[in-house]
């Protein structure tokens, strides 16, 4: 395809198609929540992919911010897909590539489907809070897939390179905590979904008690945010650990500060009574904390290299090196 030639022969364009689709993958997800926020989910009525049986509909503010958000995420769809096939093309001997490229176009569909069965059938809280995670995950496979083409597009990477060695004790707490913050996410988003956000109308008290009644509403907010406060404590050591090791210090420490603002951003949530901004802001601090324990998933599973210095290189690290370099066909001087 011309197109796809285009691209992988300017880099700068390549790159601006990268950050475009990661960008808009957050919008796409801060938009979602607005609809959800608005009470806008059926704003379009039981019709889908069309608005009230219309390619353009009779606009309330209800059907324009969901038209909107549908309209935006057809555009981001043709972003992702375009994005996958520009990768495939350079570089589809790439392990990393050829999981990532499926992860972000299968996470684009599974939200998309998700999203068109709550349209046209009622789901129940618990299958509406997985459409969130899913978007999750859909946003930080088109950042990671960013990273590599910004990576690969920029000739200062092509330097003979040393791998990290990350311990067995920090890669498996690096994909423990992400874990469980995926489940904290879940439960937030099942809150939200149930309608239960002030069953708890104050923080950091719940109706004033340290501990409430653990039942109905009430006992599942209360167990939404002492999991979000076991996020912050494993964030902590996490930040900790990156840092004893070496590896991805400050994405670690990143990930600790979004998480605090992210417990705070609940707390306004709370004292505004569920404002948009609040809510919104509550939304996207999320995804940028889950982008960021992505990066730190990518490295102890693919361990960025290191620049070597001093003595010469060895053998094998010389042949990483010839063999990444053989994956770049992409002429990095634009």
């Amino acid at each position: 395809m011309p197109m796809i030639g285009a691209l992988t022969a300017h880099p700068k364009l390549l790159r601006c198609l990268a950050a475009a689709s990661s960008g808009g993958m957050l919008l796409v997800l801060v938009m979602g929540a607005a609809v959800t926020n608005t009470g806008s989910a059926e704003g379009c009525g039981r019709s889908w992919p069309l608005c009230n049986g219309q390619f353009i509909p009779e606009f309330t503010v209800a059907t324009a911010i969901e038209y909107s958000h549908r309209a935006v995420t057809g555009v981001e769809g043709v972003l992702i897909v375009l994005l996958a096939l520009v990768m495939l093309a350079a570089w589809r001997r790439s392990r990393e590539v050829l999981v990532l490229v499926p992860l972000m176009l299968g996470s684009l569909i599974l939200q998309a489907g998700l999203g068109a069965a709550a349209v046209l059938m009622p789901q129940s809280p618990a299958v509406l809070a997985s459409h969130f995670g899913v978007s999750l995950l859909a946003f930080a496979s088109s950042y990671l897939s960013a990273m590599v083409v910004f990576e690969r597009t920029r000739a200062q990477t092509r330097h003979h390179a040393m791998f990290h060695v990350t311990s067995t004790v920090f890669r498996a707490a690096v994909l423990g905590v992400s874990a469980y913050v995926l489940v904290v996410v879940y439960l937030g988003a099942y809150v939200r979904h149930a309608g239960v956000s002030l069953a708890c109308a104050d923080w950091p008290l719940c109706n004033g008690q340290v501990v409430p009644s653990l039942e109905g509403p009430s006992g599942i907010v209360f167990a939404h945010r002492l999991a979000a406060l076991g996020s912050v404590v494993l964030l902590g050591w996490l930040a900790w650990l990156a840092r004893t090791e070496g590896t991805g210090p400050g994405v670690a420490l990143s990930a600790l500060v979004l998480v605090v603002l992210q417990a705070l951003s609940g707390a306004l949530v709370v004292t505004t009574r569920l404002s948009l901004f609040s809510t919104l802001g509550h939304a996207a601090i999320m995804a940028l904390l889950f982008a960021s324990l992505a990066v730190l998933v990518r490295r102890v599973l693919s361990p960025q290299p290191a620049i070597a210095t001093g003595a010469a290189a060895s053998p094998a690290v010389v042949n990483v090196f010839m063999e990444s370099a053989a994956e770049q066909p992409i002429n990095v001087t634009g």
